[in-house]
């Protein structure tokens, strides 16, 4: 007698529920919009970074304001570089980390 119970009392809840969703509108939720993403970038450098932090390369200006591209080692030994002027002073990446 008491399993029938349960699965009578079970079923009518069942029903009772689907009923009630169809005709108690739930609130709606919004997502948040997305702010649109930025049409450009400005920086006066963008620094290339290792897994541990240390630079690796180095997008920017000399400090002379010529545009320069440098590519340094794991030791921090600049392997490649572009730009800049012949007698420019070098880019300091020493305090980048």
């Amino acid at each position: 007698m008491n399993r029938k119970l349960n699965l009578g009392l079970s079923i009518a809840a069942g029903l009772l529920g689907g009923f009630l969703s169809h005709y108690v509108p739930p609130e709606l939720v919004h997502a948040q919009t997305q702010p649109a993403p930025p049409k450009e970038i400005r920086a006066q450098r963008f620094l290339l970074v290792n897994d541990d932090g240390s630079p690796a390369g180095l997008f920017g200006f000399d400090k002379d304001g010529s545009p320069t591209v440098v590519l340094l080692d794991k030791t921090g030994k600049v392997v490649w570089s572009a730009g800049g002027r012949a007698n420019a002073k070098p880019l300091d990446v020493s305090h980048a980390k």
